[in-house]
């Protein structure tokens, strides 16, 4: 056989083999891309039902302890200000976080980097929401078990520390897994959705580059 067609031919062979390469890996990024989008509108649709759910509770924040806490007389409309300012800055962290993590999808960006920059900042969110809970249940906590020893504090103080030890308690038991088990329900299978499309995406690109070396 001439070698000149011999080299034809493994060329031909060659270039078809990197448009087939071109043509899947274009599919894949594609499928990736709008599988991310879902991801996040999805995701988008969490924040926005968690930012409801705190903006509703203020008035109920209001009425509970203006109503149940008449024993402290007007410093329940401190105490009420005063958890109606921590839901108020909740609601200003959500808000951060959200557009932190969505300020990239109006940026043209590669969408591996553009993934990355996502996962980052929703794994961020997840571990601050979290410890932004198990902060206000100790607060609520503790402003609870003061308010009922709010006339003699210091004869109380046996009942307080038993009601500290059984806020530890409950937190172990109760509060720490409920709040892992919400996180990973509203926002973590999203961000394992996110990250399995991340991964998808860096395999690909190591296996062109293989074969083109």
């Amino acid at each position: 056989m001439d070698i000149e067609k011999l080299k034809g031919a493994w060329k031909s062979y060659t270039n078809d083999l990197r448009e087939r390469g071109s043509k899947n890996t274009s599919e894949l990024r594609e499928m990736l891309s709008r599988k991310s989008e879902q991801s996040l509108r999805r995701l988008r649709k969490n924040f926005l039902i968690e930012a409801g759910i705190n903006l509703a509770a203020i008035p109920l924040v209001l009425i509970i302890v203006i109503n149940q806490y008449a024993q402290v007389g007007d410093h329940r409309y401190y105490l009420s200000g005063f958890l109606v300012l921590l839901l108020l800055a909740f609601l200003g962290f959500l808000y951060s976080s959200y557009m932190r993590i969505y300020r990239y999808e109006n940026l043209e960006l590669p969408l591996e980097q553009k993934l990355e920059e996502q996962v980052k900042r929703l794994r961020v969110f997840m571990k601050t929401y979290a410890g932004i809970g198990y902060m206000l249940y100790f607060v609520v906590f503790i402003v609870s078990l003061l308010v009922s020893a709010y006339d003699h504090v210091m004869g109380a103080l046996p009942r307080l520390g038993v009601g500290f030890l059984i806020a530890v308690i409950l937190f172990f038991v109760l509060v720490r897994p409920l709040v892992r088990y919400y996180l990973k329900r509203l926002y973590g299978r999203h961000l394992d959705s996110l990250t399995r499309y991340l991964n998808e995406l860096h395999d690909e690109s190591s296996i062109t580059h293989e074969q083109h070396d």
